[in-house]
């Protein structure tokens, strides 16, 4: 049984072994095709700049070369580092303009506390609203800024503020903004 089970299955795994190879022919080929297009297109000039850029000519190599390694070690270390988790709706709406329906949250992915503030301006100098601290996995569902919208639809930037506590006080871990549409309904 184990016999006729066997030469079954062989025929079977030659064709499988027989279309992988086909497949990774295949797949190497289209890679080399886009690679030749891709250069190719990368030698012609660019059509609504009309140039080209080359390399330069007058470059030296680097004084040390660990240092080129040490960038990308640090780049690759900070990259390694947890960011924000974002957690919000692109929409708040409100009756009123002061009142507002929305999702704000520190998500439950985040392992810091954070505090959101809310800009009426991308200067930052119009304080719609400051929050207390957040733990992860908290949310608002209803702010009250501090003065009203107009009706209508408002860009409104939204600060997220990590902290932490070192030394025995809260620093800054991270910060990100985003902008969330705050939308006031005529009554």
């Amino acid at each position: 049984m184990v016999r006729k089970t066997r030469r079954r299955l062989l025929p079977f795994m030659l064709a499988i072994l027989l279309a992988l190879s086909t497949l990774t022919g295949c797949a190497k080929r289209t890679a080399q095709t886009e690679n030749n297009e891709s250069a190719q297109e990368e030698s012609k000039p660019n059509s609504s700049l009309g140039i080209t850029i080359g390399y330069s000519d007058d470059l030296v190599p680097v004084e040390d070369p660990n240092e080129l390694q040490r960038l990308v070690d640090e780049a690759y270390a900070a990259a390694a580092q947890e960011g924000i988790g974002l957690e919000y709706k692109g929409e708040a709406v409100s009756d009123n303009g002061i009142d507002f329906d929305c999702y704000i949250a520190n998500s439950s992915l985040n392992s810091y506390d954070m505090f959101i503030a809310l800009y009426g301006d991308a200067e930052l100098t119009d304080e719609l609203y400051l929050s207390q601290l957040m733990r992860p996995g908290s949310a608002f569902n209803h702010l009250t800024l501090n003065h009203a919208l107009p009706v209508g639809s408002n860009t409104v930037y939204v600060a997220f503020t990590q902290v932490v506590l070192e030394d025995g006080e809260q620093k800054i871990r991270a910060q990100t903004m985003v902008t969330i549409d705050f939308i006031v309904e005529e009554s």
